[in-house]
């Protein structure tokens, strides 16, 4: 079952995450981004698994846990496993943003799907 507060909650603070991280790169204050990141990253990992009904695996078990997803964004895997490798840099805080919106997304279809059931 979806937890609608949750994910509430994590869409929220992405807003506010989002635009506290655009200044940060904006500024290039690469060694202020590394933390903001980690957590917006590990937002959208509970985001994710959330919304597919799951808890997140841990970080050494992660790639296993994605193959058994059944709403996830195109090509999951790479853009993940680059976010992950380099959190500081502008792209991965792209790639990131990108995420969120086709999470959010899949999530507005599944709730369509299962509201037509």
């Amino acid at each position: 079952m979806v937890n609608e507060k949750v994910i509430s909650d994590i869409t929220e603070k992405w807003s506010a995450r989002k635009e506290h991280l655009m200044n940060l790169f904006r500024n290039r204050d690469k060694s202020a981004v590394k933390e903001p990141m980690d957590e917006a990253i590990d937002a959208f990992l509970t985001f994710l698994f959330v919304i597919n009904g799951k808890r997140p695996p841990d970080q050494e078990v992660l790639q296993n846990g994605l193959e058994d997803l059944d709403y996830k964004p195109i090509n999951l895997d790479e853009r993940l496993s680059f976010i992950l490798k380099k959190p500081s840099q502008y792209h991965s805080f792209v790639q990131l943003n990108e995420l969120y919106h086709e999470v959010l997304k899949l999530y507005a279809t599944m709730k369509i799907r299962k509201h037509k059931k």
